[in-house]
């Protein structure tokens, strides 16, 4: 029996590549993981069950990004010991690290930190920018050298798949990410909301554009729910915006399932939250660009905005008005292609095609 063992960036929340990881560790019987970071109080407890050997002092853990700077070097000498195979989710991290065994890598999106620096450096200082930029040529010939080293790698997207070719020159298998429900059991959250809302998923970051997918509901008459790290901030209840912050997986599933639209309006790279809310019944309006192209079917499970101005709020408050009109049938089925069982099926697939797993 082959031993898989896993590696991942750093486990400090619960966004979309962490539950790629969680599936791992159930579905391939993984024991250990290698990652630079761990907060087990902001991830999830699946990790616990496993033997993490985390890079960092838990003391820095919940300031990872801070010490940019230094992280490529501390990457590079992160070291995934033990068994036959390793199974990297990399978003910028995991790639960089010296493995003692073949090992295929999983990439969510090149290092936007090298690669989209629009999107990732608005949060940063202005000294922290100039000294990033600075050093990009050097840190992106590093990262290039640490892709090309993978004994095969694969892509979570057709749009990651193209965003590897033109960052790396390298090819890679298109495997999507494994979505289940996010939960059994729904519970509401003990915040008032109203009866009717529609709902984005998003932390903190500038390409989710979570700006855009407020205005989009508000012309389309409906109060929105915003979930995420960070969103408290945003409520206006007299707008009809309401943060929710970080909430359990019971109460994101009675968001899912009682919202009348979910909404997705940044550039994602698969769009996880489409698919989590169809599963749900709940139908999705999004830009028509990055992941929602392979997780949005028109007329089935959503709609996308017509234009594909970023900013147009008339354009994606259409597709949030068509969306509701959509079955819940339609939807769960068209989620249900994307299931972990479906999601290891083809990633061991892809495994064995690079000749690592039998």
């Amino acid at each position: 029996m082959t031993e898989i063992v896993l590696a991942h960036d750093y486990l400090v929340q619960t966004g979309g590549a962490e539950r790629v990881v969680a599936t791992w560790a159930s579905g391939f019987g993984a024991r250990s993981i290698t990652t630079l970071a761990y907060r087990p109080e902001s991830t999830f407890e699946v990790f616990a069950s496993l033997e993490v050997k985390a890079s960092l002092p838990p003391a820095f853990a919940g300031h990872v990004e801070r010490l940019l700077p230094a992280l490529p070097a501390i990457a590079g000498r992160t070291t995934v010991r033990g068994g036959d195979v390793a199974l990297a989710s990399s978003s910028g991290w995991a790639h960089r690290f010296r493995y003692e065994m073949p090992h295929v890598v999983y990439v969510h999106t090149p290092a936007r930190w090298l690669y989209a620096a629009d999107d990732y450096r608005l949060r940063l200082s202005r000294v922290r920018r100039a000294g990033l930029t600075a050093s990009t040529p050097l840190l992106r010939r590093g990262d290039r050298e640490a892709m090309a080293r993978a004994s095969a790698i694969v892509a979570n997207s057709a749009v990651t798949q193209q965003r590897i070719r033109d960052a790396y020159e390298l090819d890679s298998i298109v495997v999507h990410p494994p979505v289940e429900p996010v939960a059994e059991v729904a519970i509401a959250p003990q915040r008032a909301l109203p009866e009717e809302f529609a709902v984005v998923v998003a932390r903190d970051r500038g390409y989710k554009n979570v700006a855009l997918a407020v205005e989009a509901a508000r012309a389309a008459g409906l109060s929105i729910v915003v979930v995420g790290a960070g969103s408290e901030v945003l409520t206006e209840r007299s707008s009809g915006v309401y943060g929710l912050g970080r909430v359990t997986d019971e109460e994101l599933c009675w968001v899912y399932r009682t919202a009348a639209v979910v909404l997705g309006a940044g550039r994602e790279d698969f769009g996880l939250t489409v698919i989590e809310a169809a599963l749900e019944g709940t139908p999705a309006a999004t830009i028509a660009a990055g992941g929602y192209l392979e997780t949005v079917m028109p007329g089935v499970n959503g709609f996308y905005a017509a234009s594909d101005v970023s900013n147009d709020v008339e354009a994606l408050a259409t597709a949030v008005t068509r969306a509701r009109s959509l079955g819940r049938a339609e939807c769960v089925r068209w989620a249900e292609q994307f299931s972990a069982e479906a999601h290891r099926g083809r990633l061991l697939e892809a495994l064995g095609e690079a000749g690592r797993v039998g």
